[in-house]
């Protein structure tokens, strides 16, 4: 019961937070799933005492899916060595009016939840929660030849 209280604080700073950093900046303009499509790079941070969890430089890739205008897909690798090795594959849903991605996952038998907040054209933060705030993310948009080779899309599995 706590660990969902606490789990709903978190969340509830966390938007508060990102809302108030909007504030004095005007109407922040729309920007549309397409909008997000293409390649971001920055820090995925550990969050508590997690002993198996590393900090990572990340690089992700968003992708329009089909017919589908609110829906977007990450692929996720991280910085090894001067190399992009793949993590995960999600699909994550777009809300234009919030600038929110969010993409429920399971991975063994760890629920979990992504949530990400486009804060301007360029920076996307987030964070992922299993059962409290696991990691921080905070990713800016680059070229993607700016990046080493990106692994090929089968890699990321189905």
């Amino acid at each position: 019961m706590l660990h969902h209280v606490m789990r709903a604080l978190i969340v509830t700073v966390f938007v508060a937070t990102v809302a108030a950093s909007g504030r004095g900046q005007g109407t922040a303009r729309k920007i549309s799933a397409a909008g997000i499509t293409g390649t971001w790079t920055g820090q995925s941070s550990c969050v508590g005492n997690r002993p198996a969890c590393k900090d990572e430089v990340v690089v992700y890739r968003f992708e329009p899916v089909a017919s589908r205008s609110t829906l977007i897909t990450l692929l996720a690798d991280k910085i090894i060595k001067g190399k992009r090795v793949p993590m995960y594959r999600l699909d994550f849903q777009y809300d234009e009016s919030k600038r929110t991605l969010s993409c429920e996952f399971m991975q063994g038998q760890t629920r979990g939840k992504w949530e990400y907040k486009v804060t301007s054209d360029d920076t996307i933060e987030g964070m992922s929660i299993v059962k409290s705030v696991a990691r921080r993310v905070k990713v800016r948009r680059v070229r993607e030849d700016q990046m080493p080779a990106p692994p090929d899309h089968n890699s990321y599995g189905p």
